[in-house]
């Protein structure tokens, strides 16, 4: 498995079953590779179902000159979260795509001479922008998906490039033989959606209860409805703190959001017992500084006693209670627009 993987032991892909081996299976022969992106989230496989169908729906469907521009905001949304793993893996993407100038000048901060308005609009995504009406859930959802994946990586993995090699041109553009075939695809919308039938037992009691609601921006749209789901599992991480202790992580990410700029000091969290300032500070962290989250305040929360599930489930609320806020304010805008 990749050594990139911290604070978990992932289900190493020769392992996997159920529903692990059938994302395993998809993203393989989809996306063409799988790596610490699924490795990171095996220990709950309702959390990885629902990131790669949202990622699937969203930036894998429509064919390939739509996933190009997909594939900008990705790289855009990794620049941005200084999240170097997504930067060298989607550099190699679009080099596969014959985009090689593209993605070493995005790789690098510069400004595009292509693609520059689509650069722009992951800085303030809406539900209108530089692409098809008919394309915006794709869009939205590709800069949802990646605004919670790069934070999942720096929590849960070294943040490295995949492969030493793609960290030069020349390394990107080898490693990009390896998922040409894939990039070419047409895939059928929404082929992934059956994978979020799959819950198990404990949370098929919390599902009546879950915010299952599709946003507006995404319509009917398969990628709507990965992405409500995304957020429903996500929200089950919120059981592993207090109430209190929660409402300060919620309160901290409402605050510091529009100032984000990364590093940030995580406060108003002080206040609380110690042992529920520990969770808290690690879902804060996840959601607004999650690179400078250490092994040692991760285990200083386990315990010794907190399930590799449990990891996964908190990181995923603090980063999804920063996504979320990310597309609401999407929402807002489309309201403004109207």
């Amino acid at each position: 498995m990749p050594p990139s993987i911290r604070h978990i032991t992932p289900v190493d892909p020769g392992d996997a079953e159920g529903v692990i081996a059938e994302v395993y299976r998809q993203a393989r022969a989809e996306l063409g590779a799988v790596g610490a992106t699924f490795a990171m989230l095996t220990p709950s496989p309702e959390t990885l179902a629902a990131m790669w169908s949202l990622l699937r729906e969203s930036l894998l469907v429509g064919g390939p000159e739509e996933r190009a521009a997909k594939e900008v905001v990705a790289l855009s949304v990794a620049v941005k979260n200084s999240c170097r793993f997504c930067v060298d893996a989607h550099s190699v993407l679009l080099h596969a795509l014959g985009e090689q100038e593209l993605a070493d000048t995005l790789s690098e901060g510069r400004r595009p001479r292509t693609h520059a308005e689509l650069v722009d609009w992951t800085e303030r995504p809406g539900p209108v922008g530089p692409f098809e009406a008919e394309a915006a859930p794709r869009f939205i959802g590709t800069l949802l998906a990646f605004e919670f994946i790069t934070r999942m990586v720096k929590v849960m993995a070294t943040n490295a490039p995949p492969h030493p090699s793609m960290s030069t041109r020349l390394g990107r553009s080898v490693a990009s033989r390896m998922v040409r075939n894939a990039v070419g695809l047409r895939l059928e919308p929404g082929s992934s959606l059956a994978l979020l039938e799959d819950r198990p037992a404990w949370l098929e009691e919390l599902w009546p209860g879950l915010d299952l609601t599709v946003p507006a921006w995404a319509g009917d749209s398969p990628s709507g409805r990965a992405y409500a789901q995304l957020r429903a599992v996500a929200s089950c991480g919120r059981g592993l703190l207090s109430e209190r202790a929660a409402r300060a992580v919620e309160a901290t990410v409402d605050r510091e959001l529009g100032l984000l700029s990364w590093p940030v000091e995580i406060e108003g969290l002080d206040g609380l017992p110690a042992r529920a300032a520990l969770g808290a500070r690690v879902a804060a962290k996840a959601a607004l500084d999650p690179g400078s989250l250490t092994d040692r305040e991760v285990e200083d929360w386990r315990g010794g006693e907190i399930s590799d599930h449990c990891v996964v489930m908190l990181a995923s609320f603090g980063a999804m209670s920063a996504v979320d806020r990310i597309q609401a304010e999407c929402e807002q805008l489309g309201a403004v627009d109207a």
